[in-house]
């Protein structure tokens, strides 16, 4: 589990909800009764997709929530579910109303479709849903990357099209039915206070209507923190438990919570980075970037590797050095993939960059790192900006979202897709497939990654 301060400094003692509960005491029962899960959403709070994933909800009482689960449908009748799993008591922060419940299921079987409802027996259940967990072995699948679906509050800066840019956006998303998403930042407008419309409540509860795949599987998120999730104005070196205590109180990740890694099956490596941390002489940016270096020390014999943060550090808009000083040269070493970004609110890739052996220069698909900038999930888009000398593709002011499908033999196609579901850019890569011991869900090290024939394919179109 997570270990992020805020899920500690933050919570409200027990106490003094006692306190504010006192003259219900008669019937504690009926004070909190009829409280079911406002929403549901999946993450996961431990590096093990294909054997473990969390539920969480959000209460306006608190409780020690449970799930109860099968790998056949029970209909929502929560004495028929087969397994049963409790968490602890809700948690809540002194911004955030109401309480977030966290449970994770774990002993979980591969690659396997499973039915759950969630919340409590004197309380209330939600209705059922299912996921599917992650394979153990090679195959293909699909994933979506994208961030920016805040709206803007102020009255000099007019968002007609939110929310429907957002919902549409994670409407047709939905429809590519992908394993996961992987959200950069900037969920709503001010991840600090839960004031209408643009809320954390109206984000998972968008999110628990369109993150659904015509099959009925959820979506589970892979989210990295954004500058909006942060108290404003944001300090260089923020503290996660005082400046953004609701964004950490909200998820339960691995690791610190703040830079982790999860896998998917035996060839994917995903590794999510904190960009918010704006003072490179700080200590957690130096202890981001030393963590950085042995992960992919750790799982360079991964397939694939992708690396997402919010800021864009390249992009036609802007070209942060100190993020360049201290990252590049690991994701050169190490031969990473994709770099994933948001921040500026358009569409952009990079050609491949190597910013250690060929700085200012274009280098070939099979020598260099691809820079893409996601950052139109329905946020109020950005325009007038001209393409850099890095520039392959873009910018494109549209809303979006990125879909990969990697496939089992050794094909990553990513395709940059926009509201009208148009494939308005596209990028194939290929590799060979290196053997795979049977049943193993993460990449030995005695692998050796053979990069054999690589091409891209890029094409534009225009309505």
């Amino acid at each position: 589990m997570g270990d992020i301060g805020g899920k500690i400094a933050a919570i409200i003692p027990l106490a003094a909800i006692a306190l504010m509960l006192s003259s219900a005491a008669v019937s504690p029962a009926f004070a909190l009764a009829q409280d079911p899960p406002a929403y549901v959403y999946l993450t996961w709070a431990s590096d093990d997709t294909a054997h473990s994933i969390n539920v969480s909800w959000r209460t306006t009482g608190n409780y020690a929530g449970e799930v109860r689960y099968d790998t056949q449908s029970r209909g929502g009748d929560p004495e028929a579910y087969r397994y049963r799993a409790s968490g602890s008591e809700g948690i809540t922060t002194a911004k955030f109303e109401g309480y977030i419940h966290h449970v994770e299921l774990t002993g979980l079987k591969p690659d396997t479709v499973y039915y759950f409802i969630a919340g409590h027996s004197s309380y209330g259940w939600s209705e059922e849903r299912a996921f599917r967990t992650a394979p153990a072995s090679r195959t293909s699948f699909s994933l979506v990357v994208g961030g920016d679906s805040r709206s803007d509050t102020r009255p000099t800066h007019p968002h007609p099209d939110w929310p429907v840019s957002r919902n549409n956006t994670s409407e047709l998303m939905a429809q590519r039915s992908p394993s996961f998403a992987v959200f950069s930042g900037d969920f709503l407008w001010n991840g600090d206070d839960q004031v209408a419309p643009d809320t954390w409540d109206g984000w998972f509860s968008a999110m628990y209507q369109y993150w659904v795949t015509p099959e009925g599987l959820m979506i589970p998120i892979v989210p990295a923190i954004g500058n909006h999730e942060i108290i404003y104005p944001q300090p260089t070196d923020y503290d996660p438990s005082a400046h953004a205590m609701n964004y950490y109180a909200l998820f339960d990740l691995p690791g610190n919570e703040r830079w982790y890694a999860l896998s998917w099956g035996p060839d994917l490596r995903i590794i999510v980075l904190d960009s918010e941390i704006l003072d490179p002489n700080s200590e957690a940016w130096k202890e981001q970037v030393d963590w950085l270096g042995g992960e992919l020390e750790a799982s360079k014999d991964y397939l694939w590797k992708i690396v997402v943060f919010h800021r864009d550090m390249v992009s036609a808009r802007s070209e942060v050095k100190y993020m360049i000083d201290n990252l590049a040269f690991l994701f050169d070493r190490y031969r990473v993939d994709l770099v994933l970004m948001s921040h500026f609110h358009t569409y952009e890739r990079s050609h491949p960059l190597d910013w250690t052996r060929a700085p200012g220069e274009v280098v070939s698909l099979e020598n260099g790192v691809t820079y893409v900038v996601s950052g139109g999930w329905g946020a109020p888009l950005y325009t007038g900006y001209r393409p850099k000398w890095f520039t392959a593709f873009g910018p494109e002011p549209r809303y979006h979202f990125v879909l990969l499908d990697i496939y089992e033999n050794g094909t990553l196609h990513m395709r940059a897709i926009d509201a009208n579901g148009d494939v308005f850019d596209e990028l194939v890569i290929q590799k060979a497939t290196p053997s795979e011991p049977a049943g193993i869900p993460i990449a030995t090290a005695g692998v050796v990654v053979a990069i054999a024939a690589l091409a891209a394919i890029l094409y534009f179109k225009r309505k």
